[in-house]
């Protein structure tokens, strides 16, 4: 008998407990106001529900770093440039996605609601010790930005804190001394706000090339190719044969597979309906070999399945989609599939396998343009970068919370000799995942903070630029010989704008990523 009425989903639970323990954190602050418990901890209220815990520590630290104030300075314009392209990126981004969202609607399957909470140990996808480590240490030098630029440019800092929501920081804080910061210059402002979104990004680069460099240490224990998926078709010769995601492909039949060339080369030897012979290395041991029977498939039919299945169209107009109307769509297409070496024609040999790769794949991955049989020269590799770090964000959650899928993991060796041999294999891996982390947490902070919303440092960005806007426009009318707004309701005009937009974008964004959920 079936005891599914035992059974528990915590996805079904999450909403419930969430208000259950915001009601009881909000009561908790209310009694430590009350009793002046705040008042001893020099911790105050921020819009009712997070808690500001202040300290002194750090500040004679930060005033020694920040002495060159010339550098610093320097520092923070290049970091206003930064975040101004940066902000231009999410902008688009936020706007594509409202727009999708507007088209499509709300997801019909939604990822379990514990990926939307950026926590480490309980988003799935972040872990605890990893999680922990990186997010302290990108809080602390995203304050340290702000700190800097703040008294490079004159302004006392009050204090330092960390915000929190019951046992979960939310982030971290420099206080600058009020009256200053609203005197100060908005270009010194400016550079001020930037600073800390601006820091994150440049830690993510230097943890990047330093990844970079351990990664040059690990090469793959046996050449080959492997597939990260196995295709479930009656097309799919690797489906009936038993070869499974991650077996290391080592020969097709007497020829040698050292990369993708070699194998699409091995495979344009036969058709559909031949039998080849493959070599693998199964995935759950790698000191053993042995031989499958492959009866190879269509890749024709394969691809006019997918096709009729997804974008499937009437192409000749004669009221049915068949194979003639694929023909047409390959033949319209011709070009660019023979330029992605995608071209297919019947009796075509199909192995059914999806994302071939290299067995060094694990850390090529990471090392993306650097990797150590990647192309181009210096110039181009260096300007690919910041692409390849937007793709690094996906790799927790295509790994399950690791920066390298266990399997490929187990495909890599360091060499005997050196720092590499000293340490083996194992432990530069940990040093991997350190350096990788810190990656992944110090663009999600530095992104995220970008955001126009107030009270992130994009939302300040926001507003002190769409003020210098106005005041240039304001300029141009006096210059044509128009009345110029007067100052005072030219910035009410400013905070109107910029805190209802960023209240609408706020709410904006919360329906669209707490829809699918209420929908679902």
């Amino acid at each position: 008998m079936s005891n599914e009425w035992l059974e528990v989903n915590f996805n079904d639970f999450i909403f419930p407990i969430i208000l259950i323990f915001f009601i009881s954190w909000l009561v908790l602050l209310s009694k430590m106001q009350n009793k002046g418990i705040l008042d001893k901890l020099n911790a105050t209220k921020a819009l009712g529900f997070i808690l500001m815990l202040r300290t002194q520590k750090g500040i004679k630290l930060l005033e020694k770093i920040s002495k060159p104030r010339k550098f610093w300075r320097i520092y923070g314009e290049v970091s206003l440039w930064v975040c101004r392209l940066s902000m231009l990126f999410i902008g688009l981004l936020v706007f594509l996605s409202i727009i999708l969202f507007v088209i499509n609607g709300p997801a019909e399957d939604p990822p379990p609601i514990t990926t939307m909470i950026a926590v480490p140990g309980i988003n799935p996808v972040i872990p605890l010790g990893w999680g922990i480590i990186a997010f302290i240490i990108s809080l602390v030098i995203h304050e340290f930005g702000h700190g800097l630029l703040a008294r490079a440019h004159g302004m006392r800092l009050r204090s330092f804190g960390l915000l929190v929501l019951g046992p979960l920081p939310l982030g971290a804080f420099a206080e600058p001394e009020y009256d200053e910061l609203t005197r100060a210059p908005r270009k010194e402002r400016q550079r001020m706000f930037a600073a800390g979104p601006s820091t994150n990004i440049f830690m993510a680069l230097i943890c990047f090339f330093m990844l970079v460099l351990v990664s040059s240490q690990f090469s793959a224990i046996h050449s080959g190719m492997h597939a990260r998926g196995i295709i479930q078709h009656e097309q799919s010769g690797a489906n009936s044969s038993g070869l499974e995601a991650y077996d290391i492909i080592t020969h097709i039949n007497n020829s040698k597979i050292e990369n993708k060339e070699s194998f699409d080369n091995a495979l344009s030897k036969y058709s559909s309906g031949d039998n080849i012979s493959l070599t693998i290395i199964p995935k759950d041991n790698l000191d053993s070999t042995m031989q499958l029977n492959v009866t190879l498939g269509d890749a024709y039919e394969y691809r006019y399945y997918n096709w009729n299945l997804s974008s499937g169209e009437d192409l000749n107009s004669d009221g049915q989609i068949g194979r003639d109307d694929f023909d047409i769509f390959l033949e319209n297409n011709k070009d660019l599939f023979e330029e992605f070496g995608m071209s297919v024609e019947p009796g075509d040999a199909f192995l059914g396998v999806s994302q071939l790769v290299s067995s060094s794949n694990g850390i090529d991955r990471l090392a993306g343009p650097f990797a150590k049989d990647s192309t181009g020269n210096i110039l181009s590799k260096t300007l690919f970068t910041p692409f390849h770090l937007m793709t690094l964000i996906f790799e927790p959650i295509n790994n399950k919370g690791k920066a390298i899928n266990s399997f490929e993991e187990s495909m890599l060796v360091v060499d005997d000799e050196g720092i590499s041999g000293f340490l083996g294999a194992e432990n530069l891996i940990l040093v991997i995942e350190f350096f990788f982390w810190l990656i992944w947490v110090n663009l999600l902070l530095g992104l995220t903070n970008l955001i126009p919303i107030l009270p992130f440092d994009g939302g300040h960005l926001f507003r002190d630029m769409f003020y210098g806007s106005l005041e240039n426009i304001n300029r141009l009318r006096k210059a044509i010989g128009l009345k110029k707004w007067h100052p005072l309701r030219l910035e009410q005009f400013v905070n109107k704008i910029t805190g209802w937009s960023s209240l609408a974008l706020f709410f904006i964004l919360i329906l669209m990523l707490g829809l699918p959920y209420l929908v679902g």
